[in-house]
């Protein structure tokens, strides 16, 4: 009875179609529209997510490039350390014995060949023994370098900025400075170790940004100290006008796009401050190849779309030229629904394959990684009595490194499971389920005095899996970030936001500059060093991708030394 009556109404619509234009019209618009709206929405969506994914992976580059700068610096300041502390060699310097004491150090650049040569200094920044000996400046003042304002200022091993050596040939070169100190802590000497830019310049150029990218690195007063476009010699490029290079000085992290005069083009520049030292990393690249990609993938759905469209468009002109073969017309309506949905299935199957590659990718990530720290820990037990307490140290860093790579390994394949896993809805007692993860965390630390006030009779509607991974992430920081309070409160509650009820984690620790609030929830953005609360950056991003695909939202609020709020909505 139901399909006699569509069949009639079908038939009226089409005859009354066969007198009126307007309703020709309507019947064209009605099929052409959809595909107009769904291709619209599609385009826009896939050229959001391939630019934000071109532009977080260049992010991650300048990331990772600064940590591995400042793991470098780290590096060589240890040497120095541990060059300066020798007993012997100090002894040396203390009875003014300068050349004894860099003998001792003749065949440091034969186990560190980066290092380009050795010199100590007096107290006062006087120049008195160097290897390999350079003419002219033994016995000359250097007090007004820059490494020897630094160290001198605290006594502490201090990173130079970029400057050109007094000896010919007079390359560009950086700087590390370590104090010297006698055994009742009186400052004998200065040990520098010098490295020659174009070192920095050829590790650089190891690094991939893209078909046309590069990196270069400032120093703390925005002077070039690599570029692979600009010579490591000669005199100094003063970068310090560049826009983004005044933003990596104030030690911020970012990613933009505009316009460069010289070289008449836009280009992504990703930048991030390297911890510690001052200094920054930028990563460059022509907008024409950072998006090349991402504008092929564009024009590709063009073309499917202007296909779709096309045969839509074909499609209405035959109904409306040939009402006796409406069977006909549904017929290919349905068989374009099919396509549809096998480009669906297609879909689906690609995003599987993909997250079978992620879980590969971080399976041949982790066997090297448990190598690495199980042989590093075996040094450790099994042989003591055979390593000083230097090599203890190398060997408890090689596996601190490795298990903070398992552990951001593991913290970026949740936060893709996060994007792909389905919803499951239903009703989830968060007061239940926040003092769960309260226990949970006082139980990992029970020497620690931490008062938990959590709202009684909170629920709501969600997939309890991953509401649950939200508010660990959330209570989890607060509970870090108040790590270094003799006493902790933390809060779990519900209040009145601009009209609307909006959950809330607030803790009385660290805090944070809300100049700096909209980082947080970005993947790698961290408003603290590593050494004062360890993470991996992922947290918060987890958080922000679980509450909007609840159709929530989620912000934060807090002030330096002054502790945190964190609010998050659920819409669904």
């Amino acid at each position: 009875m139901f399909n006699s009556f569509t069949e009639s109404l079908s038939a009226l619509v089409l005859k009354a179609a066969k007198k009126n234009k307007r309703i020709q019209f309507a019947i064209f618009f009605a099929i052409v529209f959809p595909v107009i709206l769904i291709a619209a929405f599609a385009y826009i969506e896939t050229y959001q997510d391939l630019t934000e994914f071109t532009l977080s992976r260049r992010q991650s580059i300048a990331h990772l490039a600064a940590n591995a700068l400042e793991q470098r610096f780290e590096r060589l300041t240890d040497i120095g350390i541990s060059l300066a502390t020798r007993v012997r060699f100090r002894q040396l310097v203390g009875e003014g014995r300068w050349d004894d004491a860099i003998d001792i150090l003749k065949d440091v650049q034969t186990d560190f060949p980066f290092i380009d040569r050795l010199f100590l200094a007096d107290p006062a920044g006087t120049l008195m023994a160097d290897t390999p000996a350079l003419p002219g400046v033994k016995g000359k003042s250097f007090a007004f370098r820059d490494w020897f304002r630094g160290v001198s200022k605290n006594w502490q091993p201090y990173i130079s900025e970029v400057y050109q050596r007094a000896a010919e040939p007079r390359f560009n070169v950086v700087a590390v400075a370590v104090p010297i100190k006698a055994e009742e802590k009186r400052i004998v000497g200065i040990l520098i170790l010098q490295v020659q830019l174009n070192g920095l310049v050829g590790w650089s150029q190891s690094i991939e940004v893209g078909p046309a990218g590069f990196l270069y690195f400032v120093d703390r007063n925005g002077r070039l100290a690599t570029h692979p476009k600009l010579p490591s010699h000669g005199e100094i490029v003063d970068y310090s006008s560049v826009p983004v290079v005044q933003k990596v000085l104030r030690a911020k992290t970012g990613v933009e796009i505009n316009f460069n005069p010289l070289a008449n083009e836009e280009q992504v520049a990703a930048y991030a401050p390297v911890p510690g030292i001052g200094w920054g990393v930028i990563a460059t690249e022509s907008t024409r190849t950072a998006f090349a990609q991402r504008n092929k993938n564009l024009q590709q759905l063009l073309i499917r779309y202007g296909v779709i469209f096309l045969i839509s468009c074909i499609l209405a002109y035959v109904i409306l030229r040939a009402f006796t073969g409406l069977k006909q017309a549904e017929e290919k309506i349905q068989k374009l629904h099919k396509d549809l949905q096998n480009r669906a299935i297609e879909l689906e199957a690609a995003n599987k394959e993909l997250e079978a590659f992620s879980y590969s990718v971080s399976h041949d990530l982790r066997a090297p990684l448990r190598s690495i720290d199980g042989f590093s820990q075996a040094l450790l037990e099994d042989y003591p009595d055979k390593l000083d307490d230097q090599g203890k140290d190398y060997l408890k860093r090689v596996c601190a490194s490795t298990q903070h790579m398992a552990a951001l390994i593991d913290d970026l394949l949740n936060l893709s499971r996060v994007s792909r896993r389905e919803i499951r809805m239903q009703t989830v007692n968060l007061s239940a389920m926040a003092q769960t993860i309260a226990a949970e965390l006082q139980e990992s630390q029970p020497e620690r005095r931490v008062e938990f006030i959590i709202a009684e009779g909170l629920v709501a509607n969600g997939d309890e899996g991953l509401i649950r991974a939200a508010l660990q992430n959330l209570l989890a920081n607060a509970w870090k970030f108040t790590g270094k309070r003799s006493e902790t409160k933390i809060q779990f509650g519900i209040n009145q936001q601009n009209g609307k009820s909006a959950y809330f984690v607030r803790d009385n620790g660290a805090g944070f500059d809300m100049t700096y609030a909209k980082k947080l929830f970005g993947a790698f953005q961290r408003l603290h060093g590593h050494n004062d609360f360890p993470g991996t950056g992922i947290g918060l991003a987890t958080v922000q991708r679980i509450i909007r695909r609840h159709g929530g939202k989620v912000w934060a609020e807090g002030a330096v030394e002054k502790g945190a709020t964190f609010y998050f909505t659920l819409s669904i």
